[in-house]
């Protein structure tokens, strides 16, 4: 392993090296441009600045590889180390493990088991159970909800952190029942409706496809930005807007951005409770 180490130790210095003179000796020839000697002056400092920040370079890969070598060396260490990643791992398959037991990396409809009745029931106990949600209001004669069903079943999957669900409001003003009681309370006035819901709190409504670039060939991955932008799922640091929501204004006043995590709100945020 030392043998390894020093193999690719002399290796690099001597490609650092070589660049560095051969780079040096360019510097000096095409730096004469017949200015006399205050020209040879500048491609030395030139030469001499490149042979500083190689070395440089140099010194922190030898400090790197020597850490590495530290640690191989030190059994208890590395002992440590692996120790503390088995239990990250444990940490995370736990925390995967729940989320699936709560309904999550699925999109399931609120209202069909045994609270059928009391949609609402299911949609506070859901919310009680799991930090995220994203829920759609549809009615199945809405041919458009139709288009937030497909993004949201290939979404749910990836998106383990967010449960994903749906409740039918067909009928509901005519039925009344939870499903009603849930359209009045979070002021569903738009087919189809998603509502994101964090901790609790409903903290932003997508009414429409309006923030979608105003079409319904909107992609998926559009769909994932918006609700990361909102907090409705876990937003990989730096993502790029996607091309078709640059400069998009829509229903809820929001203007997305090309770059940059801020988050943005409606005005409307209200406890569900």
């Amino acid at each position: 392993m030392q043998t390894t180490r020093y193999r690719i130790s002399y290796l690099v210095s001597f490609i650092i090296t070589e660049t560095v003179a051969h780079t040096a000796e360019r510097s000096q020839s095409t730096m004469e441009l017949g200015f006399g000697k205050g020209n040879n002056a500048v491609g030395s400092a030139a030469a001499r600045a490149i042979l500083q920040t190689a070395q440089a370079q140099e010194t922190a890969l030898e400090n790197e590889m020597a850490k590495y070598d530290a640690l191989l060396e030190n059994d208890d260490a590395l002992e440590a180390l692996r120790a503390k990643r088995i239990a990250a791992m444990k940490e995370e398959h736990a925390k995967q493990q729940k989320w699936i037991s709560l309904g999550h990396g699925t999109y399931s409809e609120l209202g069909e088991g045994q609270n059928a009745k009391d949609v609402a029931r299911d949609f506070f106990d859901a919310a009680k159970q799991s930090e995220r949600m994203v829920v759609h209001f549809y009615r199945t004669s809405t041919r458009l909800c139709d288009v937030f069903h497909k993004h949201l079943s290939k979404l749910a999957p990836q998106h383990k952190e967010t449960r994903f669900v749906k409740i039918n409001v067909e009928n509901c003003d005519n039925e009344g029942g939870g499903a009603a009681f849930l359209v009045e309370r979070l002021g569903i006035v738009v087919m189809p409706t998603l509502v994101v819901v964090k901790n609790r709190e409903a903290v932003h409504h997508i009414r429409g496809f309006d923030e979608l670039g105003a079409t319904e060939d909107f992609s998926t991955q559009a769909l994932e930005y918006v609700l990361g932008i909102h907090g409705g799922i876990f937003q990989p640091e730096g993502q790029e807007v996607p091309t078709e929501l640059l400069e998009v204004q829509g229903v809820n006043r929001v203007k997305l951005r090309q770059k940059g995590s801020s988050r943005y709100h409606d005005e409307d945020t209200e406890d569900i409770y």
